[in-house]
């Protein structure tokens, strides 16, 4: 393992609670939301964060409070857990194709007067919001189109008419168009920088022209939104674009090492375990894929083992295999019983989503346990 790659790695240790558990760096937790405010606020546009990474309202706290213009969230049970949590303004980056699907979240942000903006790439979804949005009047919605710029998961085709028969829909149904929405999530398996870069010029591109030919059709000009991490790092944020939507810069993990687009003294989460025992052949730990999850990595990424374990005098060792309970870390020099292990994961959304609260670690080495209030929030 290179040197550069393992000083990063090197934390001091802390004995003051049981294992497993999830541990966030607070110094390095800051400093990258730091990073990525002052990005976006250096090409003048607005960053809308995905807080499906960290689902911690405390955390989206310090990135509004730094100057974040809103959040962006998964589902909308997510959604009503960071309206409750004090959010005001939310956009929701899932297709809603079920009206009741939006009652609760439309409910609760009229209660609390929050903004909520909400994606459709169909004519059954517009129908769908509408109807949602007929039976909670007095909520403000406000309606993007999604636009698949090479994910191919969810979006209408950018060299289509769709986006216009959508605009249209959706201005016939007295809802707000809020404008296009891209998430480039592809630059995960572009596999170096330069092929990142190239992704996020292309998205740009493509978001463009599609907003030409709505102006064309007749439609006022309408705010671009773009969201991936690797993009958000790798490229410089193009400044016609109306806000960008990373996740993942807020702890990021050993996928955005391996890019290329972090150093390992960036990682803000790890998951602090134990070794139960020690046999011929591994080292065992008390974090298995309950706990880390079974995660190699987001689209298109897959690393060879689950994480990148270190004990408390630096070495470092790969967690290659995984039971619910249990994790199974390979060794040269075995790793005592009873040692901790600090594991970076290659996923950190994957591995937040497995508890229901985190450590909050201070340089002066003072942890507070926090909730994850979007944990388990998946309806």
């Amino acid at each position: 393992m290179e040197q550069s790659f393992k000083a990063g790695l090197q934390r001091a240790f802390y004995n003051d609670r049981l294992t497993p558990y999830i541990e966030i760096d607070a110094a390095r937790l800051t400093r990258n939301l730091q990073h990525m405010q002052q990005k976006a606020q250096a090409a003048k546009v607005a960053l809308r964060p995905h807080v499906k990474t960290h689902k911690s309202v405390l955390i989206a706290r310090q990135q509004r409070e730094l100057g974040a213009q809103g959040i962006t969230v998964s589902k909308p049970s997510e959604a009503v857990a960071f309206i409750l949590g004090g959010e005001r303004d939310l956009l929701l980056a899932y297709p809603i194709i079920k009206a009741e699907t939006a009652r609760v979240l439309l409910e609760t942000a009229a209660a609390h007067r929050a903004r909520v903006t909400l994606i459709a790439d169909s004519l059954p979804g517009v129908q769908a919001i509408a109807a949602a949005a007929a039976a909670q009047p007095d909520t403000e919605i406000a309606v993007a189109i999604k636009v698949d710029v090479g994910l191919h998961r969810v979006g209408v085709d950018p060299h289509s008419d769709a986006a216009l028969q959508l605009a249209r829909a959706l201005t016939a149904s007295g809802l707000r168009f809020a404008g296009l929405l891209a998430h480039a999530g592809h630059a995960y398996g572009a596999g170096n920088r330069d092929a990142i870069i190239a992704i996020a010029a292309e998205e740009a591109r493509l978001m463009k022209a599609l907003q030409s030919r709505l102006i064309a059709a007749g439609f006022a000009p309408c705010p671009l939104s773009v969201g991936a991490t690797p993009t958000a790092l790798a490229a410089p944020v193009d400044s016609d674009m109306a806000e960008i939507r990373p996740g993942n810069y807020a702890l990021l993990d050993l996928t955005a090492c391996r890019l290329g687009l972090s150093e390992t003294g960036h990682m803000a989460l790890a998951v602090i375990s134990r070794v139960v025992a020690v046999n011929a052949r591994y080292a065992i730990i008390d974090a298995g894929s309950k706990m880390l999850s079974s995660d190699k990595g987001p689209h298109g990424t897959n690393a060879s083992g689950f994480g990148i374990a270190v004990d408390e005098q630096g070495n470092c060792y790969e967690v290659t295999k995984l039971s619910e309970e249990h994790g199974f870390v390979t060794y040269q020099t075995a790793p005592r019983p009873g040692a901790l292990l600090r594991i970076f994961p290659n996923h950190s959304c994957a591995v937040m989503a497995q508890s229901d609260t985190f450590v909050l670690r201070q340089a002066d080495g003072s942890g507070d346990v926090h909730p994850i209030q979007g944990r388990g929030q998946f309806l």
